[in-house]
């Protein structure tokens, strides 16, 4: 499946400063495995983020012991056919105590997202997650 990639060029940026309205050249090219920020529609997970991770979260023992609470941070990148891509999935800001691998093998074990779109096409997308520890109830 072709991937998408955007490339815009801006045109006149002095013209910008002044008022006028700027040119945005839209073209689109295969590109293999390039990651999109923003875009015209968000990943969605099917059913929900908050539900999954309630139901599916493990408080770690160690964490529970000394009373850790907080959320870890997780980066990872949905492909363009909605699956995570496991060599993404990493800790960007984390708590210790096991609940930074708790909240990688829960990112890990996700079932297929909805791919993000630009132009009504899917495409790969970066997504950062917080995981909250302890889960609610």
């Amino acid at each position: 499946m072709k991937k998408l990639v955007l490339i815009l060029g801006f045109w006149g940026l002095i013209g910008s400063v002044y008022g006028q309205q700027q040119r945005v050249e839209v073209k689109i090219k295969d590109a293999k495995d390039r990651t999109f920020g923003p875009v015209e529609t968000s990943p969605e997970y099917p059913g929900g983020i908050e539900p999954y991770f309630n139901q599916n979260t493990r408080y770690p023992k160690e964490a529970r012991q000394n009373g850790i609470k907080g959320r870890v941070f997780v980066s990872f990148r949905i492909d363009s056919l909605g699956y995570i891509q496991d060599s993404t999935v990493r800790v960007i800001r984390g708590l210790g105590y096991g609940c930074d691998e708790e909240a990688v093998r829960l990112v890990r074990n996700m079932a297929r997202w909805k791919p993000g779109t630009v132009l009504n096409k899917p495409v790969s997308v970066k997504y950062n997650i917080p995981v909250l520890f302890p889960p609610k109830p």
